[in-house]
């Protein structure tokens, strides 16, 4: 199994992505790709954090989606939520 790397989603930042979810998908804005330090005889690949953006009304639980994003997808991503802003909801992916 391949490890995912930033590469595999940067051609998504600033875009709509779908999250398989019930009753019906859902679009998210990929709104940030960091890329995290490394931990020197840690880590297997390059850590990294992804950062979705979404309609206040659109709220998705602390698990693992479906999502169609990135090369090879649609990839299972496990998100959580952040602080929200005013005019959206805010959910991360970090991958280490």
């Amino acid at each position: 199994m391949r490890l995912l790397t930033p590469e595999d989603f940067e051609p998504w930042l600033g875009r709509q992505v779908r999250i398989n979810t019930l009753p019906k998908p859902v679009e998210v804005l990929l709104a940030r790709v960091e890329r995290m330090p490394r931990l020197i005889g840690f880590d297997v690949r390059e850590r990294f954090r992804l950062t979705f953006e979404a309609h206040p009304s659109v709220l998705l639980m602390d698990t693992t989606y479906e999502f169609d994003c990135g090369r090879g997808g649609p990839h299972p991503i496990h998100i959580s939520q952040i602080t929200p802003t005013p005019n959206a909801r805010r959910y991360q992916a970090i991958f280490t």
